[in-house]
């Protein structure tokens, strides 16, 4: 938490949550500088990730992803990195001519691409991230979406069975950075609280490079008080808007979520399952989309394969896969 791709994907590639690698959203408004920027370059990681610790442990290391954002944060350390924005050659000779980044088809373009991956390369540790434009687009009961779902599980298996011919005791984690729902309403929190005389700027924490995806309305923000806002004038007054689960101080969202205070506003909005937050001219609006980034796109699946050395338990997370192999890789360094 929050459910977006650059908080998620980093928490996997380190094993742990935003409070140790630093990634607390797609996006960054520094406090101290006012400046603002993307949240997706490796220097902003604050711990090891799991390339780092498989090259400091002597093994063959390779990241792929179909957004290109992402692969200096989950490729940092890598041996090899693979985006399929910027495929290599020899790689469009195998898997076949680059897809459009906003299609179902790049993604499975990327699975066949990690399998060849697998077999010329031939990796000891292999992370792979999928996009999720096809589920922002279509639901899971509609025929494109079905459609979607059979064709990644069928690559997974092949892209599996590679793996498994080459590595016949190597483990196989299957998981998702975020869940996705229909969403219904729009809110602006820093319009909200401007229209009740506080200065305030709020910050929707999917926003991204890829606005086709979801308009950069997702399902938490961070509030930024101007000088001399009350905090607690700007947390009530949010509290008592419709669609809004909950505004909470930046320490308590903080040690709630195992966030890095210092990333964050002074306030961290988190909506309703059927609202998400953007920036607009008016406060509320009716919208239609599928989107992420609340509690309730925080459940995920999480499947093990041929790892006996990972014990899950009722307050797993999807990075605890990934903190076992490097607990693992620590005693080989």
């Amino acid at each position: 938490m929050p459910t977006v791709t650059n908080v998620n994907n980093v928490s996997l590639i380190c094993g742990g949550p935003p409070a140790m690698h630093g990634i607390t959203a797609n996006y960054f408004l520094n406090p101290d500088t006012n400046e603002e920027v993307y949240m997706e370059s490796g220097d902003f990681l604050l711990s090891p990730t799991l390339m780092e610790a498989g090259t400091a442990a002597g093994r063959k290391t390779a990241a792929l992803a179909s957004k290109k954002k992402l692969t200096d944060m989950i490729g940092k350390g890598a041996d090899l990195t693979v985006t399929a924005e910027e495929p290599p050659g020899w790689l469009t000779a195998r898997a076949g001519p680059q897809e459009e980044i906003y299609s179902a088809e790049v993604n499975f373009w990327l699975l066949r691409a990690a399998r060849a991956v697998v077999e010329e390369k031939k990796p000891d540790l292999f992370y792979v991230t999928t996009t999720d434009f096809s589920q922002h687009k279509f639901g899971p009961e509609t025929a494109e979406g079905q459609e979607h779902l059979s064709t990644i599980d069928k690559e997974i298996g092949s892209l599996a069975g590679a793996w498994a011919d080459l590595h016949p005791d190597g483990a196989i984690f299957v998981t998702a950075d975020h869940g996705m729902r229909r969403k219904r309403r729009a809110i602006d929190p820093g319009v909200v609280l401007r229209s009740r005389g506080i200065p305030a700027k709020a910050v929707p924490i999917i926003k991204d490079r890829y606005v086709v995806h979801h308009g950069n309305q997702g399902g938490a923000a961070y509030v930024h008080l101007g000088e001399g806002a009350s905090l607690d004038e700007a947390v009530a007054a949010l509290n008592d808007i419709p669609g809004i689960e909950g505004a909470l101080p930046r320490e308590e969202a903080a040690a709630r979520f195992r966030l890095l205070p210092g990333r964050m506003g002074e306030i961290m909005v988190i909506a309703d399952e059927d609202t998400v937050f953007g920036v607009m001219d008016e406060a509320e609006r009716e919208v239609d989309l599928r989107s992420h980034g609340s509690l309730h796109e925080q459940r995920v699946p999480l499947f093990a394969w041929n790892a006996p050395f990972f014990e899950p338990g009722d307050e797993t997370s999807h990075f605890d896969a990934v903190r076992s192999v490097m607990n693992g890789l620590e005693g080989q360094e």
